[in-house]
């Protein structure tokens, strides 16, 4: 029994010895086990999708980095051809055209670095998402290992009593040894002092016993604790990990997008200095030829929203039916009789007949679809002194009249109906220094109604002409008579 005791000693010795460096398995390789076939797929599908979206995204990225290098290429050759012009002079078309072409990469530019903003937000929006995912995983891990940390301490403290306890009655048995306690039974006086001593020496085993299952239990539960505090030690390390990469990453997109903020500032205050001075010198180009034309370089974002005004202006006609029976009843003074003369056209190309919008003023000083520059122009502008009389070039209604500080400036809209593949025909006189019909009216072709000018963006005196069928500009000289 002695040699049992102290071989049983020595195993609880290297049972405590093993528990205090027992750091060895993964914290989620027990779940990984446990997981369904069916959300190992889901979670595999999802990676998936994640990680194509990110090759969208960077195919995405890498085309905006083309986009610039060209375009860099292309303001480089800008900037050497007006370096080339200027030496001989700034008063040429050929000089402004190189200035607007620099102005139109320059814009060109802008819109690709706003779209690297976007990108760079978008990245850092799903960086910050993650961050915060991971710094909440981290925080819930954190608590379960001090929770677990805990638990531990405690058990360590229960177990240091218990084995103390222990190995003090290992000592006393050792130092007993089997003689004393055969002696102890033998030298009874009698058979009760026999049994008597028999019970006590059976309880202390018992208490032995308990003790050493308790120890045992303790120990397992010692082993356990350990195990699940070096797994979520592992884990909540990986995470920490994945949280400072993708902190460094978000910092480094960050300071990528307030470079490219920085770049849209200074390309646009170089913007504005070309413009501005592309603006001086055709204007006065435009002074000494009598060619006067609108400035080439109007802002984007005003051009688009007078454009989307007038679509949906257009998209609004009523039908020539309509417009008809509208047109034919007396109006002002005006007999049903004559007002019948003008009628809108319905599905005839007698609408596309027309006259110049300026009598006696035939010289186009800009064309269509574009300027001299290359940039569009939607109509043909023809150069004429203020207050010169605008005229209808076909018969119709009023859509609409427009006295804008900007743009168009004052301008006149005529519907005239449809043509004979039904597309309705509109026509648009601009710059106008005043207008003389309303919403509404009925005109004839021929008839007055406005005065030239030279309001909104305009280089000078003249009428901007334009032909909308089905809301899309035509060339009007095709239909001018």
């Amino acid at each position: 029994m002695q040699k049992k005791l102290n071989k049983l000693l020595c195993c609880l010795l290297a049972v405590s010895i093993a528990s205090a460096s027992m750091f060895c398995y993964n914290y989620y390789s027990f779940a990984d086990e446990e997981t369904p076939a069916s959300q190992e797929e889901t979670t595999a599908a999802s990676e998936e999708t994640t990680l194509s979206e990110e090759e969208a995204r960077e195919q995405a990225r890498q085309m905006l980095e083309a986009q610039k290098a060209t375009l860099e290429a292309d303001l480089k050759a800008a900037e050497e051809m007006i370096a080339s012009l200027s030496e001989a002079s700034k008063n040429t078309e050929d000089y402004i055209n190189a200035l607007d072409t620099k102005i139109g990469v320059l814009n060109q530019q802008l819109t690709v670095l706003d779209e690297q903003v976007i990108a760079y937000q978008e990245d850092i929006d799903i960086l910050q998402k993650n961050i915060d995912e991971n710094q909440t995983q981290a925080d819930e891990l954190q608590s379960e290992v001090d929770r677990v940390q805990g638990i531990l301490n405690d058990l360590n403290e229960k177990f240091k009593i218990k084995y103390e306890a222990y190995c003090i009655r290992m000592r006393a048995i050792y130092i007993s040894g089997s003689y004393n306690l055969l002696t102890a039974l033998l030298t009874s006086e009698d058979i009760s002092g026999f049994l008597t001593r028999y019970e006590m020496i059976k309880a202390v085993s018992k208490s032995d016993a308990e003790l050493l299952e308790d120890i045992q239990d303790q120990t397992n539960e010692i082993l356990l604790q350990e195990s699940d505090l070096s797994e979520k030690k592992q884990t909540l390390d990986g995470i920490r990990e994945t949280l400072t990469a993708e902190q460094t990453e978000q910092q480094a997109k960050q300071d990528a997008l307030t470079a490219t903020q920085e770049e849209i500032a200074s390309k646009k205050i170089i913007l504005a200095q070309d413009r501005a001075e592309s603006d001086e010198l055709f204007a006065k180009l435009t002074a000494e030829n009598g060619m006067y034309t609108e400035f080439r370089n109007e802002d984007k974002e005003i051009t688009e929203a007078v454009e989307k005004e007038i679509s949906d202006l257009i998209a609004g006609i009523i039908t020539p039916d309509q417009v008809t029976e509208y047109t034919t009843k007396p109006r002002d003074g005006v007999t049903a009789e004559s007002s019948s003369d003008i009628e809108v056209y319905s599905n005839s190309d007698a609408v596309l007949s027309m006259c110049y919008p300026v009598p006696g003023h035939t010289t186009i000083s800009a064309g269509f679809p574009n300027y001299s520059n290359g940039s569009y122009h939607g109509g043909i502008d023809f150069p004429c002194p203020t207050g010169t009389k605008v005229v209808a070039a076909q018969k119709g209604v009023v859509l609409t009249v427009k006295r804008l500080s900007y743009s168009y400036g004052y301008y006149v809209m005529i519907y005239h109906g449809t043509d004979s593949l039904g597309r309705t025909i509109v026509t648009l006189y601009a710059h106008n220094s005043s207008i003389l019909v309303s919403a509404g009216q009925t005109v004839y072709k021929g008839q007055q109604i406005a005065s030239s000018g030279s309001t909104g963006n305009s280089t000078g005196p003249h009428c901007h002409f334009e032909i909308r069928a089905d809301g899309t500009r035509i060339n009007p000289k095709n239909y001018l008579t």
